[in-house]
């Protein structure tokens, strides 16, 4: 008998290593690093990734040092991204075409030179230094200009993907940019844009839209937030998060989850306080409409089918073969004790 489970155990951990590889695999097969090279007008010396003090139409070539880990040459793509806030609260460099806040009026883009930013092949086990190119506007800069170096490995599913294939996710490096003129740092600010029902992953929420305007980051940020009926103190929805933070001249959808609860058509207030690091404080008030046209839209949207994750029945399909074959196991194990005994 310690015989058979001892083969019951090896047959389920082979099984959940064949369900698990694949993930593993990815998350530990980067293969590269990179690197910042420091210039001499780097405002702070405790910081890995650029923090420059910089003028009016001054020219600069930035470098970064990309080591090919692997055995064989890669191909890697170098750009440059602005700094966003996602709607998790998180100061995002990783979205190429990200959409831009309203209030942006100079982004990281418009100082890169875009000829600038190559497309590089790194011999197995060497590295190689890339060079990037930025150029002022010639009118002062209030405040920061906010985004980061992206350097992602071309694969394969990469170029098949410019054939008309579906692309992979892939890892990327970011080395963040910071870009000012002054040492004076720019007091953030806190708007409130919108409220209004949504939807995120089928599930229904009332959506803030909340704006820094300004060219300061905001950090340490929390956010308290609460839902009533017009005219009501009773709370329908509420959500509270910290350690948010926001990049400059940015938004993002600060969202309160339906949940179980079903909202009904009808007039509703929103009541926000948020505070950041410094002592900044902010208090909005605001009522908003949901109207049954706009539950329609969201009912339709959750009916639509979903692309399916198939990990899970993978799991509980490995589950069946591990008792299956735990029965077949022990159904032979009876059998020659029964003959044993006879014997």
């Amino acid at each position: 008998m310690k015989r058979f489970w001892q083969w019951t155990v090896v047959l389920g951990t082979l099984l959940l290593a064949i369900c698990g590889y694949q993930q593993v695999a990815h998350a530990e097969n980067v293969g590269y690093t990179v690197n910042a090279v420091l210039p001499k007008n780097q405002d702070d010396s405790a910081a890995t990734y650029f923090a420059l003090r910089v003028k009016p139409k001054q020219q600069q070539k930035l470098s970064v040092v990309i080591s090919n880990q692997t055995k064989s040459a890669s191909k890697f793509k170098v750009s440059v991204n602005q700094a966003i806030t996602n709607d998790n609260g998180v100061i995002d460099y990783s979205q190429s075409h990200p959409t831009l806040d309203q209030s942006l009026k100079v982004g990281i883009k418009d100082i890169f030179a875009k000829q600038s930013l190559p497309t590089v092949t790194v011999p197995g086990k060497k590295s190689k230094t890339v060079t990037v190119q930025l150029k002022m506007p010639a009118k002062k800069l209030n405040g920061m200009v906010l985004g980061g170096i992206n350097v992602q490995k071309v694969t394969n599913a990469d170029q098949k993907a410019k054939k008309g294939v579906n692309i992979t996710n892939s890892f990327a490096y970011v080395i963040g940019v910071r870009l000012r003129e002054s040492a004076v740092n720019v007091a953030p600010n806190m708007t409130l844009l919108s409220v209004k029902a949504g939807q995120s992953n089928s599930l229904n929420q009332v959506n803030t839209k909340l704006q820094n305007p300004e060219p300061g980051i905001m950090s340490n940020l929390k956010v308290k937030a609460k839902v009533t009926a017009q005219g009501s103190d009773k709370v329908i929805l509420q959500n509270e998060k910290s350690n948010l933070a926001m990049a400059p001249n940015s938004s993002f959808n600060y969202a309160l989850p339906f949940g179980n609860k079903n909202l009904k058509a009808g007039t509703y207030t929103l009541t926000l306080d948020a505070t950041a690091q410094g002592g900044y404080k902010w208090h909005f008030v605001r009522n908003f409409t949901i109207t049954d046209k706009q539950l329609n839209q969201l009912a339709n949207k959750y009916n639509q089918p979903q692309q399916k994750s198939y990990f899970w029945w993978f799991v509980a399909g490995g589950a069946v073969i591990v008792l299956l074959l735990a029965i077949i196991l022990y159904l032979l194990w009876r059998n020659r004790r029964d003959r044993n005994q006879e014997d």
